[in-house]
């Protein structure tokens, strides 16, 4: 093993309960961190293209003093006596510079327009997070750029083995920072190449489902399973929608639903609709994030999965029963990704490495 860079010590975290929490939520937490949580960062490691631009520099400088040189022999009516010994030749390399437009120091592309940064890698015993930054180089615009939408990671170790990502979680306040979830390893993490083996591209549509007739009433205990009509919905790049039965209860509701397709996954956003002599009851996707994603500019990409459940709660706790023979409407809010060729990589070398031990 060779030496890392400096860790925080295991058992000493930052002081964060969020720690505890599953892939997604701890990922979203990793981004949502605040800068004093942790030790500051160290700098970075010297960029390869420093050392060539002195080598450079160096070169052009033995060239321009040659010239001087002969210039000032050329004028003193003087040819200069022909060189008869060995001539050394010196064969320099230089690391290779990325065609196209620039990115900001540090930067490495990774897709049309766009290029990415490891900035931290966080060490847990059950996960690990890579969190990236994201910038858009100088031939494009940001507000037309879709920038990185996912796709399927894997980290290469000198050994030849590989760790394939889990998923990628994108901040709910800051658009241009993601978060890479992998699961445990024991390999050293400053030893690895982060590389994107495909993308993704993102769609959104919007779907309508309802139950035919009217139901009675809300259960007082237990659920009431409904189907809803239509229960399927095409998507764009091949994939179906299908939906489950809609559990329904007192205090919200279930919807189950798959998506169909090569490589195709996707998130479904529910909004339910209760119609009835009482009045409307409105349920809406039971979201942690909520208060974050309707107070920003922008909404992050949802994490995307072959099938879920949505966990539907009232919108206003104070109107729970529309009354007897109520009317259900679904409307979904659908997002789905199509799978597209990639190839970039990001060294991991010089990224901080924070290790977060067993007791948190």
């Amino acid at each position: 093993m060779t030496d890392r860079p400096p860790v925080a010590e295991p058992g000493n975290p930052p002081g964060n309960p969020w720690d505890i929490a599953g892939a997604h939520e701890s990922a979203l937490r990793e981004l949502l961190r605040s800068p004093l949580d942790e030790e500051p960062r160290r700098a970075r490691a010297p960029r390869p293209g420093r050392r060539a631009t002195v080598l450079i520099f160096l070169a052009a400088a033995a060239v321009g003093a040659g010239l001087t040189v002969a210039g000032a022999a050329l004028a003193g009516g003087k040819a200069a006596p022909p060189f008869s010994g060995p001539i050394d030749v010196v064969v320099t390399t230089s690391a290779p510079v990325a065609s196209g437009p620039a990115l900001p120091a540090g930067y490495c592309p990774v897709g049309e327009g766009f290029g990415a940064r490891v900035e931290r890698v966080l060490v847990r015993p059950d996960i690990v997070l890579v969190s990236l930054t994201l910038a858009v180089d100088e031939a494009h615009d940001p507000a037309a750029t879709a920038g990185h939408e996912g796709g399927q990671w894997v980290l290469e170790f000198p050994d030849g083995s590989s760790v394939r990502s889990s998923a990628v979680v994108f901040d709910p306040v800051a658009r241009a920072a993601a978060t890479i979830v992998f699961p445990a390893f024991d390999q050293d993490p400053t030893l690895a190449t982060l590389r994107l083996l495909s993308a993704q591209e993102l769609h959104t549509a919007l779907f309508t489902a309802t139950v035919a007739g009217t139901v009675a009433a809300l259960p007082a205990e237990g659920t009431l399973e409904l189907v809803l009509q239509p229960a399927s919905f095409p998507l764009d790049g091949g994939g179906t929608l299908r939906l489950g039965p809609f559990a329904l209860s007192a205090g919200g509701g279930t919807l189950d639903w798959t998506v169909d397709g090569e490589g195709i996954t996707g998130h479904v956003n529910p909004g339910v609709a209760l119609e009835g002599p009482n009045g409307m009851v409105m349920l809406v996707l039971d979201d942690p994030f909520f208060d974050d994603r309707n107070r920003v500019l922008s909404n992050p990409p949802p994490v995307l999965a072959a099938a879920g459940r949505a966990t539907l709660i009232p919108l206003d706790v104070t109107r729970l029963d529309p009354g007897a023979d109520f009317t259900v409407t679904v409307t979904l809010e659908v997002t789905w990704a199509t799978p597209l060729a990639a190839d970039a990589a990001l060294p991991l070398e010089g990224a901080p490495i924070v290790e977060v031990g067993a007791s948190g």
